[in-house]
């Protein structure tokens, strides 16, 4: 069952493998994007920039690669059709395709109004890991530039939803003029600090008001209290990570975010404001995608 992890991003390429050394990882700037952009054959670019990272990897020649993500989009190596939803966690609802003899292409899932490409593999990844704890019902969060909440049912996922929490904060803090409230720091403070009294101000704040009018806090918080760039870069994060979080309020089923360590206490800090505590479980996010992918490849070497 030894195969080479590929999860290949709009802006990143990423490979895993776990070798009798151990787990070799190799990263690199040859995402989805970028090959996409460079003209000429797309799939011999994307072809090649594999084969680069695998001489990086140092893998054995001939393992088969799984990947997941971009590289089935509309500016992927090839577009395959979404699986369409209910999606099944045991991994018999995968739409995947051999690209090259061992290359095999994960496509994405799509509903009647939201879609992904890659998060459904890490869902399936946690299905992995919990095995015969899988909830009968439960939310699962993933963070990130476009947040998705994917909703399961009795081992079924059945609807996503994509929140633009991270591009929004990215392009409030660097295109709008509330940047000129957020790019300046007070002296003897940390550039990337968080202030997390700050930050459970704007959790606080989502709760009232809509969004559109609540970001124009960043503003009055500089001029009229003289806050820092810092506190009003994290006053911002709460307002936003707050309004994403509101939508799960109401229910009573498992919350679980899977997540890296800095958004892991983020959002679960506002999970805390927004008094989903007793529902709510973090996990942590790296590698599930990859056990998502043992998944699918031991359907596929199990054969129909």
């Amino acid at each position: 069952m030894s195969f080479i992890a590929c999860d290949w991003g709009t802006s990143r390429l990423r490979l895993r493998w776990h070798g009798p050394e151990g787990l070799r990882e190799f990263a690199s700037d040859d995402g989805a994007s970028r090959l996409a952009g460079s003209g000429g054959d797309r799939a011999l670019a994307f072809r090649a920039a594999l084969q680069g990272a695998l001489r990086h990897l140092q893998a054995p020649v001939g393992l088969p690669v799984m990947v997941s993500g971009m590289a089935s989009s509309s500016i992927g190596w090839r577009e395959l059709p979404y699986a369409l939803l209910p999606f099944s966690l045991e991994g018999s609802s995968v739409v995947g395709q051999w690209v090259e003899p061992e290359v095999y292409l994960i496509s994405g899932v799509r509903g009647a109004n939201d879609m992904m490409r890659g998060e459904e593999t890490q869902a399936l990844g946690w299905a992995e890991q919990v095995g015969d704890a899988l909830p009968l019902r439960a939310t699962l969060v993933l963070p990130g530039t476009h947040s998705k909440h994917l909703r399961l049912e009795s081992g079924n996922l059945t609807g996503v939803t994509t929140f633009m929490t991270g591009e929004l904060f990215e392009m409030l803090r660097t295109q709008s003029m509330l940047r000129h409230s957020m790019d300046w720091v007070a002296a003897g403070e940390p550039e990337g600090a968080m202030h997390w009294g700050a930050f459970q101000e704007g959790v606080a704040a989502s709760a009232l008001g809509g969004l559109a009018s609540n970001v124009f806090q960043v503003r009055t918080r500089q001029v009229l209290r003289g806050c820092s760039g810092v506190s009003n870069r994290s006053f911002l994060s709460g307002l936003l990570i707050g309004a994403e979080l509101r939508s799960l309020e109401t229910g009573e089923s498992p919350v679980i975010l899977a997540a890296g360590e800095a958004l892991r206490e983020a959002y679960t800090t506002a999970a805390a404001e927004c008094g989903l505590s007793p529902r709510w479980n973090a996990i942590e996010v790296d590698g599930l995608a990859e056990l998502g992918q043992r998944r699918i490849w031991r359907r596929l070497a199990q054969g129909p």
